[in-house]
């Protein structure tokens, strides 16, 4: 699988990956979407117990945190992190069935795409990456987006608790992504979220948020 960190890519194996997890092992978070990389970055800040990968496609997206998570520590570098290149349509199978728990945050594109419309190719390769029994926590806005509103986003229905629990429920199980949770988030908990996309959101009155809570497996 391909790392980066700031400018330079490097592909490492899954015996390369496993040694790096190993202290830590089995806490592994997995943040899918990553977009820029805040999240996981903080995460990783605050959990030293814990190893974080974060995931992307779009690899400039990862520069900027991954260049400042190789320094020293003193100049903010983290050694339990580590920042992949990957699409939900490729995952890595070096990180198969490694994460204990995972994060989608606001997620975009064909990630977005496949949660909502529940794909069964999306859902079984979120499940891939964790062990049974693992916690998956999903945030969903589909309308924080100006007008134009983007193309992707256009024929989407709108992701209510309701259309979690009567429309994804059971796909979803079928995948192996068994719903514990939906509700609506409020404005504090968005706000504590930590994303650039969340930020933006802190600042302006969207329709609110969806948080799903499921388990990988029947756990």
């Amino acid at each position: 699988m391909i790392i980066v960190r700031g400018k330079q890519t490097e592909s490492i194996d899954r015996s390369r990956f496993e040694a790096l997890v190993a202290p830590f092992s089995p806490r592994v978070t997995i943040d899918l979407g990553t977009g820029d990389g805040r999240f996981a970055y903080r995460y990783a800040q605050q959990h030293l117990d814990r190893f974080v990968v974060g995931i992307d496609p779009v690899r400039e997206n990862l520069r900027e945190l991954s260049a400042r998570a190789a320094r020293r520590p003193s100049r903010g570098g983290v050694s339990n992190l580590l920042y992949v290149v990957a699409s939900i349509e490729h995952v890595p199978p070096e990180l198969a069935g490694s994460a204990d728990e995972m994060y989608i945050t606001l997620p975009w594109g064909s990630l977005m795409r496949g949660l909502i419309l529940a794909d069964g190719g999306v859902l079984r390769a979120v499940a891939s990456l964790a062990r049974p029994g693992a916690a998956l926590r999903i945030v969903l806005n589909t309308r924080i987006f100006d007008d134009p509103v983007p193309i992707e986003v256009r024929d989407l229905p709108d992701v209510t608790p309701f259309f979690v629990w009567e429309t994804l429920a059971a796909p979803y199980t079928d995948c192996g992504l068994v719903i514990r949770d939906a509700r609506w988030m409020d404005a504090d908990e968005v706000a504590g979220i930590e994303t650039t996309w969340a930020k933006r959101l802190s600042h302006r009155s969207p329709p609110p948020s969806v948080y799903i809570e499921a388990t990988i497996g029947d756990g």
